[in-house]
């Protein structure tokens, strides 16, 4: 009993901000772990489960797993004590409703570690954000940073969370970190923006931050959307000096988010007391998605010079405004119990009885349900491509990253096996991609001296290509090797998987790679 004692002691010492805070350090560490990621995917190429964002991303995930788990045991030894909000009594456990929810999410995310680790010893290195192992990690967070905002809801009023300023703040940070999640599953279009598509991108950005900021604007206040917006910014503006300062690859720097959130909220302080209604919230998510694709088609006709055709513009609007306007709505029943929450209320108070409020969180789950089922396009093939098709051609410049035979350099075993199978998989960018070869050495002097002992060999589903009106191109590489590539690179690919075969003579023998080349449409 004296050991108990202690531990009960113990426990009562330890409050619900103290978890939140920890919560929020290791928000902040896996914001900028998962933006490293992929900087570290687009610069680096190679990649372990051990790597340093994997870490980060991870290593956080296993923090806010434990502080939820720990204010789930306080509750259920102690009583909720100053743990505000709905507490469940399920098989003997007493579960304060956002520390549940956020518990589940790094659940999710725990269990796409050995996913993670399986995939990349099944296909080696990952670079697409939508990748099972990545979009599981996704969902988690999400679902984790959901329950940190109920479990931060429910604060309000309560020891830190009573000081006139540390709640909204509180609850805008979250927000905004649910906002870096969107960002992240956008993946390509937030890191090449030529890739950026007229009717995916902005049905995707018009599916989910309607309802995040029009929760924000119900359960925090009218500024909050253009606050958390601005929040967001000022993390991707910190994460680009970062990613700068270390020369990886950067995202592209844009507030994509802010100004259409301004809109939003000017629109909440104009409404007034009406700002309640549903029908606010439904002409927010319009407003915000008409507002979204009128700032990307100038973005991309005048600063990306890739302008959208007007006529897949217009025939897509009406698909983004409504997934928009519904958004809304469903931001409108989850911002509606968050602040039930916040307030201590029933949820019945702000739908006018407990049926409406049920028959609200069905059709939201409904439509979030079928949200995400919208998104699923199955990619399609076409046939393997011919090198006419491809338009092969001189390059004179391209970083050695982006060439399809760095999948080769970067394994172990190259060069010193001598036939490897590799997989390279990407999205097809409206640039000359380079597919030549390459022969590397540890310093220039030994370069130039090995280089007149290497041939090249290069056939694409099964038709030699002759590489000898291409010339050498010397380019050194990240980690100290100094490399000589030809400089042939493919104009044109499409949809398609593809079988490339590198042969690599040198003073040391034959080299062959036999490698799967994967073309996808953004």
């Amino acid at each position: 009993m004296a050991r108990r004692s202690r531990d009960d002691r113990v426990a009562s010492g330890v409050t619900p901000d103290h978890l939140l805070a920890l919560a929020f350090v290791a928000g902040a560490v896996g914001t900028f772990g998962l933006y490293l990621d992929t900087a570290w995917h687009r610069t680096l190429g190679r990649d372990t489960f051990w790597s340093l964002p994997h870490l980060l991303m991870y290593g956080s995930g296993v923090v806010v797993y434990a502080s939820t788990l720990a204010g789930i045991v306080i509750v259920t030894r102690l009583g909720p004590g100053d743990f505000g909000g709905p507490v469940l009594a399920r098989l003997g456990l007493r579960l304060p409703l956002g520390f549940t929810i956020a518990f589940a999410g790094t659940l999710v995310m725990m269990s796409a570690i050995p996913v993670d680790a399986w995939f990349h010893w099944m296909f080696g290195t990952d670079v697409l954000v939508w990748s099972w192992p990545h979009m599981q990690l996704l969902l988690g967070a999400g679902l984790a940073d959901g329950g940190v905002l109920v479990a931060v809801a429910a604060q309000l009023g309560r020891e830190w969370f009573g000081r006139p300023r540390v709640w909204p703040v509180a609850m805008t940070l979250v927000i905004a970190d649910l906002l870096q999640r969107v960002h992240y599953g956008l993946a390509h279009y937030t890191q090449v923006p030529e890739t950026r598509t007229a009717d995916f991108y902005p049905m995707l950005v018009a599916l989910s931050v309607p309802a995040l900021l029009v929760i924000a604007a119900r359960a925090v206040g009218p500024w909050a959307p253009v606050a958390a917006a601005g929040l967001f910014f000022g993390v991707q503006v910190g994460v680009d000096l970062a990613l700068y300062l270390i020369d990886f690859a950067r995202y592209t720097l844009t507030p994509v988010f802010a100004l259409p959130a301004l809109l939003v909220s000017a629109l909440y302080a104009i409404a007034g007391r009406a700002r309640d209604r549903a029908a606010i919230a439904i002409g927010a998510g319009l407003l915000f998605s008409v507002a979204f694709v009128a700032i990307e088609c100038l973005w991309m006709a005048k600063f990306i010079a890739h302008p959208w055709a007007a006529a897949v513009v217009t025939a897509t609007l009406p698909v983004t405004v409504g997934v928009g306007a519904l958004s809304g709505w469903v931001g409108w029943v989850l911002g509606g119990f968050v602040r039930a929450v916040a307030h201590g209320d029933s949820p019945a108070v702000g739908f006018g009885d407990q049926r409406r409020a049920r028959v609200a969180a069905l059709l939201a789950g409904a439509l979030i349900l079928a949200g995400s089922l919208a998104t699923y396009r199955p990619q399609r093939f076409g046939p393997p491509m011919t090198t006419a098709e491809m338009q092969l051609a001189p390059v004179e410049s391209f970083l050695a990253r982006e060439a399809i035979f760095w999948e080769a350099l970067i394994l172990d075993e190259w060069p010193p096996v001598g036939r490897i199978q590799a997989y390279s998989e990407g999205i097809i960018e409206p640039f000359p991609l380079p597919i030549g070869p390459a022969w590397c050495a540890e310093t220039p002097a030994k370069l130039e001296a090995e280089l007149p002992g290497v041939g090249f060999g290069l056939a694409i589903n099964g038709e030699r290509v002759d590489l000898a009106r291409y010339r050498i191109v010397r380019l050194p590489s990240r980690d100290g090797r100094h490399c000589a590539w030809l400089d042939v690179a493919a104009a044109f690919v499409r949809a398609s998987r593809n079988r490339f075969v590198y042969e690599v003579e040198h003073g040391a023998g034959r080299s062959v790679v036999e490698m799967t080349v994967v073309f996808k449409d953004p």
